[in-house]
């Protein structure tokens, strides 16, 4: 996974050439989370990129494709898992849900029904429309998931269901692969030197940590008035 203490050494690096400004671990912390977010975004977007190339058979890579590649970065972000049912067939949303892959409910183990996959609907009219009538109405072997702030299953029989979805990055614990559920920072000793207990990693592939400094570089080079800062992150965007 990308490394926070190579960014933030880099950063120091650059910000240090020409004596200007400098990135207190404060400072370095508070951006971390948001040069994540928008690199997370950015992976996603590469992705559906990939995807439109791959149809228009413009992604000859085989084993290496862009979408191959591209596809194996997000999956880090893939979650399985039950939905938490607050009250009969309403289900609350995963804490960190970015995007949802599929739903579906369980049946009777070891029969032709313990499964079925969910349509998802997000239009409350459409909701409406297929909740009344005859030919649309939800059954245990066709289930329809409402998506809104809350997640609502029909038909209301319905009290058990799984999710499978994309998260949101939180961090790794530093220098291991242990999820944190807290967000990417650095933290130092009071003499200067790097507290592992206090400093989380990105949950980011390593292969992005270019992504992550150039992201920091223009965030940084703002606030601080470095133009060294901000041509970095530029060129950086640029030759992306």
């Amino acid at each position: 996974m990308a490394s926070i203490l190579n960014v933030y050494q880099a950063l120091k690096s650059l910000s240090n050439k020409e004596q200007k400004g400098f990135i207190t671990e404060n400072v370095f912390n508070s951006f971390a989370p948001i040069a994540q977010r928008n690199v997370y975004n950015e992976m996603f977007r590469d992705l559906y990129a990939s995807k439109q190339q791959s149809r228009q058979n413009l992604d000859h890579g085989r084993d290496r494709s862009q979408r191959k590649v591209t596809s194996e970065y997000v999956s880090m972000y893939m979650r399985d898992e039950p939905l938490e049912q607050l009250d009969g067939n309403l289900f609350a949303k995963p804490k960190l849900l970015n995007k949802v892959i599929s739903i579906r409910t369980e049946g009777e183990p070891g029969t032709s029904d313990d499964r079925a996959m969910c349509e998802m609907l997000y239009d409350v009219e459409r909701m409406n429309a297929v909740l009344g009538s005859n030919l649309s109405t939800p059954t245990d072997s066709f289930p329809v998931a409402m998506i809104t702030s809350d997640i609502e299953i029909f038909p209301d029989t319905i009290t058990e269901a799984y999710i499978t979805y994309y998260a949101l990055p939180t961090s790794y614990q530093y220098g291991t692969t242990d999820i944190s559920e807290f967000k990417p920072q650095i933290g130092f000793t009071s003499g200067g030197i790097l507290e592992p207990s206090t400093t989380r990693d990105f949950m980011i592939p390593d292969d992005y940590e270019p992504e992550l400094l150039a992201e920091m570089c223009k965030m940084l080079g703002v606030r601080l008035r470095d133009v060294n800062l901000l041509q970095f992150g530029a060129r950086e965007e640029a030759a992306e």
